[in-house]
């Protein structure tokens, strides 16, 4: 019994730290109906200071760009490039020694989708990396979830 109880606690040690990492950013996601089956999707990154958020397009190396990733795509039509707009910091970052694009306080995502006829949802994940000028967070996925009333 005590060598199961040591080994279940040594793993519970190991697991926690990494569920128990702080978050640096919050997330907000919304949807606008352009026009009949068009919307606009927005994912918002606020990022607490000190804190950076990286950009779609990192050289193999750095560090994990930021990903919209739709969990189905049965329910898209279409869909247009993802545009990030916010406080980017350009340069070369001592960290990953090489030049990287990152964001820092907010930074807003926008997709333009066309639903085929009949969707009322579409989930995915925004797979994201926060660092500060001393140390990088493990990537994250933050869910999300877009609901249309017309479908």
């Amino acid at each position: 019994m005590r060598p199961t109880l040591c080994a279940l606690f040594l793993l519970l040690s190991i697991a926690l730290p990494a569920q128990g990492q702080p978050s640096y950013v919050t997330w907000t996601f919304s949807a606008a109906q352009q026009e009949g089956q068009v919307y606009l999707l927005t994912f918002t990154a606020d990022i607490e200071p000190g804190w950076y958020l990286y950009a779609q397009e990192i050289d193999e190396g750095g560090p994990i760009p930021t990903t919209i990733a739709f969990d189905e795509h049965s329910g898209l039509e279409s869909f247009g490039s993802i545009l990030e707009e916010g406080e980017a910091v350009s340069g070369f970052d001592e960290m990953f020694q090489m030049d990287i694009k990152k964001f820092k306080r907010k930074v807003v995502f926008t997709q333009e989708v066309t639903l085929k006829p009949g969707t009322r949802s579409l989930t995915g994940y925004v797979e994201y990396m926060t660092c500060n000028d001393e140390m990088c967070l493990p990537p994250r996925e933050m869910a999300f979830a877009f609901s249309f009333e017309k479908g």
